[in-house]
């Protein structure tokens, strides 16, 4: 929900030795409010975006926060930027702001990217491997058959939001990949989220089991193979021809 603003206090002591607050002390809290507020706004927007509640394509219109949410200009403009510089968003001149529409030939190009991420992120894992991994990606499968049963029981599932990729890229224990994936792969979940619900994940759940089982034991050939089936099957879930 939106952070409201604080209740003023009913009464003030005359004792009060607190110093007396000026404006520009007053400007930093409206700067922090509006930055908390663009901050809720724009994980809200994500969200929405990655689980394909925004298409590709769909404006993302102020006049239409304004009214949902009831927040000024500014942290909507703010989210709105947010959406844009995260690769999610795209602007134009006199065209406001919409979700980011990429064609086949993107898209295809952006999983080459993706699955070379991927395949690396698997091999580091898989020679990482720990029992907290074992733990970790035991708990992770688990997370992730529950939402797939959501999917197949019709309950609206808002998106398995990156769960896999950011457990492997932390599993790998490379920080500037890790970096790297955040700052260009956000694109990707819409994608992935798409194929997950055009098909319930009726293939791409078995390589993703495989994928998690074999950097939990340490199979780095067999890790890297099963980031590239589960790339590949997303592809064709899309109902996309291209080579990865």
């Amino acid at each position: 929900m939106p952070i409201a603003n604080p209740a003023p206090s009913s009464s003030k002591s005359h004792n009060d030795a607190r110093p007396r607050r000026g404006a520009h002390d007053r400007d930093l809290d409206t700067a922090e409010h509006r930055f908390s507020r663009a901050q809720w706004l724009a994980e809200v927007l994500r969200q929405r975006i990655i689980s394909g509640a925004y298409q590709p394509g769909e404006h993302l219109r102020e006049a239409q926060l304004r009214q949902e949410f009831g927040f000024s200009n500014g942290p909507i403009r703010e989210a709105l930027q947010k959406m844009v510089l995260g690769g999610l968003a795209e602007s134009a001149p006199w065209q406001g702001v919409r979700v980011k529409l990429l064609t086949e030939r993107e898209i295809v190009e952006l999983f080459q990217v993706r699955l070379a991420l991927l395949e690396y992120a698997a091999e580091l894992a898989a020679r990482n491997v720990s029992a907290t991994m074992q733990k970790s990606g035991a708990a992770l499968k688990r997370s992730l058959d529950k939402g797939f049963s959501e999917i197949e029981a019709s309950i609206d599932h808002p998106s398995f939001n990156g769960k896999l990729s950011q457990w492997l890229l932390a599993s790998a224990g490379n920080e500037a990949l890790r970096e790297i994936w955040d700052k260009t792969m956000h694109q990707t979940l819409i994608y992935v989220t798409a194929s997950i619900k055009k098909t319930h994940g009726a293939k791409s759940r078995a390589h993703i089991h495989s994928l998690i089982d074999c950097i939990c034991c340490g199979e780095v050939k067999g890790a890297r193979a099963a980031a590239r089936a589960l790339t590949q099957q997303t592809l064709r879930d899309l109902g996309i021809n291209g080579t990865v």
